[in-house]
């Protein structure tokens, strides 16, 4: 849920009292919040996602009402199995904060806060402020590309299946964009171009399963870090 910053998909459904994360990883449902507010709590919760949190579960990490959404942020199986939720459990209800924390800024790197209509809007996430929070302190920390070596000595990227800006510059150098590092809606356009479909500037599963065709990776319509992986590798035969 490649927005790896990144792509909400317009014409993927969106549901949810709580706005909550789709499954599918690039496909979002949210219905409208039935009432839940945030500005009340807002003062009371340690980062961002503590109020993303408060919106859609009540603040509550552990929730599973059987609504086929777990956790604080409310994932939906398929979505935390897509971004690798499952090396910390089964379903996110069953992880701890920091994890869920962590897979989340992975789904706000392809999906950005649209993951969270409703409730990105009531706590003021961004893709800035989701990122720059330390899922293990709660602090804040640098880009999660500094610190790590995510390009190697021959200028290739490294494979290690997250979508930073380095490898939104390599993207950038495919399509034909000025290589910023920060996917914009023009560059998704010009991916979808490249890609050969339809060219609304929003990533979803349809963009992303002719992604994963073209990198060789499992056409499922759902960006995550095998995708990232092969699309590394594929950069890194044909455009570094």
């Amino acid at each position: 849920m490649l927005s790896t910053n990144d792509f909400p998909d317009r014409r993927a459904p969106r549901i949810g009292r709580r706005a909550r994360i789709a499954a599918g990883a690039l496909g979002v449902v949210g219905l409208a919040a039935g009432g839940i507010t945030v500005a009340s709590n807002a003062g009371a919760s340690d980062t961002v996602w503590d109020r993303v949190a408060m919106c859609e579960s009540t603040g509550n990490w552990s929730i599973n009402t059987g609504n086929g959404y777990y956790g604080g942020l409310q994932f939906s199986f398929q979505t935390w199995k897509g971004f690798g939720g499952q090396r910390y459990a089964y379903t996110a209800d069953r992880a701890s904060k920091a994890q869920q924390i962590a897979i989340a800024q992975e789904v706000l790197k392809v999906q950005g806060p649209g993951a969270w209509p409703v409730c990105s809007v009531r706590a003021g996430l961004t893709r800035s402020n989701g990122l720059a929070v330390n899922p293990w302190t709660g602090g804040q920390r640098p880009s999660r590309d500094s610190g790590r070596t995510t390009v190697s000595t021959n200028g290739e990227l490294a494979v290690d299946g997250i979508r930073g800006p380095k490898t939104n510059a390599g993207i950038e150098r495919w399509i034909g964009a000025s290589p910023d590092g920060v996917l914009s809606s023009n560059d998704n356009r010009l991916l979808q171009r490249k890609l050969g479909v339809g060219q609304d500037g929003i990533v979803g599963p349809v963009t992303t399963k002719a992604l994963q065709r073209r990198v060789g990776s499992s056409p499922d319509g759902a960006w995550g870090p095998k995708t990232t992986a092969a699309l590394q590798r594929y950069l890194n035969r044909n455009v570094l």
